[in-house]
């Protein structure tokens, strides 16, 4: 059996206090230290910036959320954290950020470099996502023109599929909620990286 494919661990922490109740994620065991190390530190920066941008520490706004694990296993760690703002009005906001590691070094993987070098991916990946509108009824309700991904764009990976997301009011309106994109990997096989985690989750 080989080790290093084995799901890392993780453990639930929860932050409690005065308008905050918030879990998230923290990696512990079946990697290596530095490695360990190195995404708990992208995970509470991540998560600093999360909370701020959703108003911590401003005495006003009411903070919920907590962390969804999307793949843990073949060297690939996929994560969210999401966290819900209310501070009065008619509903609150929601903001969902992600990260996918290779659980062996620690490195966390941008959008870009799910993809082959020179690979014309996002052509591709709007068409796609462009389909799925237009297959639930949705194109004629996007905000504007539909500009399509972007070479940051928010992701995550679970199990044999790359899901892409935008966040709320960004492509939809409110009712939508936050709108995800499953695109399998196996459909843009051609394009990505193999030596990365969209290459080693086939």
């Amino acid at each position: 059996m080989n080790i290093s494919a084995l799901p890392v661990g993780i453990v639930p922490w929860h932050i409690q206090e005065n308008l905050v109740d918030m879990y998230y994620a923290e990696v512990s065991g079946w990697t290596n230290p530095q490695a360990e190390a190195s995404m708990n530190a992208a995970i509470q920066q991540q998560l600093r910036q999360l909370l701020q941008t959703q108003g911590y520490g401003d005495g006003v706004s009411e903070l919920t959320g907590g962390f969804d694990l999307k793949s843990n296993q073949q060297h690939v760690l996929s994560l969210t954290h999401s966290v819900y703002s209310f501070a009065g009005g008619a509903h609150g906001m929601t903001v969902q950020r992600a990260l996918t590691f290779d659980s062996r070094m620690g490195r966390a993987y941008t959008f870009t470099e799910l993809f082959a070098p020179g690979a014309d991916f996002i052509p591709r990946l709007n068409a796609i996502i462009q389909a799925q509108l237009e297959e639930r009824g949705w194109f004629e309700n996007v905000l504007g023109p539909y500009e399509g991904v972007t070479p940051d764009q928010p992701f995550y990976v679970a199990d044999k599929t790359l899901v892409i997301y935008f966040d709320l009011y960004e492509l939809l309106p409110y009712v939508y909620g936050i709108p995800y994109f499953p695109i399998s990997i196996y459909s843009i096989v051609d394009l990505i990286n193999e030596d990365g985690p969209l290459g080693w989750m086939l």
